[in-house]
């Protein structure tokens, strides 16, 4: 499947939107193309916007993916989707295939860091390994 049309900006930043069949959503890629790539996951009420200040210190070693979350930035924001964790994960792993990731450190903010943990346990073998910023055990924590 070929990627979808991407939009590069002054700050090196390309942005793309990926046709998913819950919603579009927003994805933002820096850093080489070749080097291991490294998915960085929002909290609520935020969007890829929250990690900003990190994408220029980590794009010297990682192909750093941030996407919007359903209902989150500049992704859809459907009335009838589920915006549960495990169809967030799903929706992220979805993500990395359609931009033909096999593996990725996932790293997650808060609610961000439940979504990465859920991906981890649904797709093992692309999750390689997970980094976690203020995060629970679980979002009722």
């Amino acid at each position: 499947m070929p990627l979808p049309d991407t939009t590069g900006t002054t700050t090196g930043t390309t942005t793309t939107t990926l046709s998913l069949d819950d919603g579009d959503l927003h994805v933002c890629l820096d850093g080489p193309r070749d080097a291991p790539a490294l998915l960085l996951v929002h909290g609520s009420a935020s969007s890829v916007r929250s990690w900003d200040p990190m994408v220029p210190l980590l794009t010297g070693s990682h192909r750093v993916l941030r996407i919007d979350l359903l209902g989150h930035g500049r992704s859809a924001k459907p009335d009838d989707r589920s915006y549960a964790t495990p169809d967030q994960a799903r929706r992220a792993g979805e993500a990395l295939d359609r931009l033909g990731v096999r593996q990725a450190v996932v790293a997650g903010h808060s609610s961000g860091g439940v979504v990465a943990t859920a991906l981890a346990e649904l797709r093992p073998g692309l999750v390689t390994a997970l980094a976690l910023v203020n995060t629970g055990p679980s979002l009722d924590a």
